[in-house]
């Protein structure tokens, strides 16, 4: 039987009880209320958005010294101007954003630089290397004179990959062959972590509970370490090798992984078994991430040669970032204060971009503000109309994005055609299907004690 919808309305409201009463008018009494107030904002919301696409300009300019490749890109936790730099014939830079200027250089390593991190207060920065070696060094006296040897010398066993200090007192930790944890005042690790025999890619402290620490391994793993025990207390494998990860600054239960196969991945560290959300748009593998100091969005750099900012409620982008001129993304970073981005590549230059892409700089007076503040409010109440959102995700990409995309949007048509198929033909042999979220996390493992 055909089902059909009507509307019910009540005749109290609209007939009239006798011939002599007066008709009565359906209107809106409320005389600051424009008639045609709805079909005003939607157009205006409409113009906002095109004009953010059309004065669209995120780059801002490119700090340049380097003689190699940039490896790794840090910032200063209580400074928005300080970025420390390392590339991999062993150099780092220290650069003032602000001036966009060289404060010093050092050759801290014989080889590559690994990693670079800032104390918590600002004032002392560590790097580890391909030599094996950790270097110390405090920030105004290699300031004051740049040819001043470190505070102190770590020498590792292991190979060593990346360093993160920890978010309270003066302890790090350092990746590589072995994950260990060193202190100011010893010359050894004071703890080790073993799980299995493979390396550990990156590792990063927790910034509220300075214990945790979360590391991706290149056997397609993520692991988490406690330095109240002595082993490590979970371990997930993903479908694709982990190269980067990053701690939501104000979500500390979330993590968000960064994998070869273009995807990152976000998790809930109290719920492992599968991911919160698959963010997917890049074509090549995710080689470094970072979360913004608000928490809402993240930033990723790609073999693809492009940068993508992401939603962590989202799985599509919603800017890319690239040149003609741009190599490979080996390091980003998020600046401080929530309005810069910064990218190392294979090109030797560290590149400034806006987090908004047609945000105005420099002193805006008030009534600008409120015009800009206006379109916002607008165009964050009619984010979810067809026409706006339509210029909303309106990308333009290289060629050479266009057609990866496309064959890789052939593939997954294919495989969901197979899939169908199988389960037409073979509907006893096969269970029920698994999200996506779940199938790729292909095994978790948790210690016993």
């Amino acid at each position: 039987m055909v089902k059909i919808n009507t509307i019910c309305r009540s005749s109290n409201d609209y007939v009239r009880e006798t011939k002599y009463d007066i008709t009565k008018v359906q209107r809106n009494s409320n005389p600051t209320l424009h008639q045609f107030q709805k079909a005003r904002e939607h157009q205006r919301a409409l113009v906002a958005t095109k004009l953010d696409k059309m004065f669209a300009k995120p780059f801002l300019g490119c700090l340049t010294g380097h003689s190699d490749s940039i490896s790794v890109i840090t910032k200063c936790p209580n400074s928005l101007v300080k970025v420390i730099s390392g590339t991999f014939d062993g150099e780092l830079r220290a650069w003032d954003i602000s001036e966009r200027k060289t404060l010093f250089s050092l050759n801290a390593h014989k080889q590559s630089v690994k990693g670079v991190s800032f104390s918590r207060d600002g004032q002392r920065f560590l790097s580890s290397g391909a030599d094996n070696i950790i270097n110390l060094y405090d920030f105004q006296d290699q300031l004051n004179n740049p040819d001043r040897d470190p505070l102190n010398v770590f020498y590792s066993k292991h190979v060593l990959g990346n360093v993160d200090h920890c978010w309270k007192g003066d302890n790090f930790v350092t990746s590589g062959g072995v994950v260990q944890v060193w202190n100011y005042e010893r010359s050894k690790p004071v703890q080790s972590f073993e799980w299995g025999i493979d390396t550990v890619l990156k590792v990063k402290y927790n910034p509220s509970q300075f214990n945790l620490i979360a590391g991706t391994g290149i056997d397609r793993s993520v692991v988490l370490y406690d330095t109240r025990g002595d082993t490590a207390i979970q371990k997930i494998f993903l479908s694709n090798k982990c190269q980067t990860i990053c701690w939501n600054p104000t979500e500390p239960v979330n993590l968000i992984v960064g994998c070869d196969d273009g995807n990152c991945y976000s998790f809930d560290m109290r719920k492992m078994e599968q991911a919160k959300m698959i963010h997917k748009d890049h074509i090549g593998a995710v080689m470094d991430l970072d979360i913004a100091p608000t928490g809402r969005k993240f930033v990723t750099g790609s073999y693809d040669k492009t940068i993508r900012i992401f939603d962590v409620e989202k799985g599509k982008s919603e800017e890319i970032y690239h040149t003609k001129r741009m190599h490979q993304i080996f390091s980003v970073c998020w600046s401080m204060d929530n309005q810069f981005i910064l990218s190392g590549s294979d090109d030797m230059n560290i590149r400034i971009w806006k987090a908004k892409a047609s945000q105005q700089l420099g002193v805006v007076d008030k009534r600008l503000q409120n015009s800009l503040n206006y379109r916002e409010a607008l165009k964050d109440k009619f984010k979810y109309n067809q026409d706006i959102n339509k210029v909303q995700r309106k990308q333009h990409l290289p060629k050479y994005i266009q057609n990866a995309k496309r064959r890789k949007q052939e593939q997954k048509q294919a495989k969901h055609r197979k899939q169908q198929n199988m389960e037409l033909n073979n509907v006893q042999q096969l269970s029920a299907p698994k999200p996506e979220r779940t199938k790729k996390v292909e095994k978790v493992e948790i210690t016993n004690n």
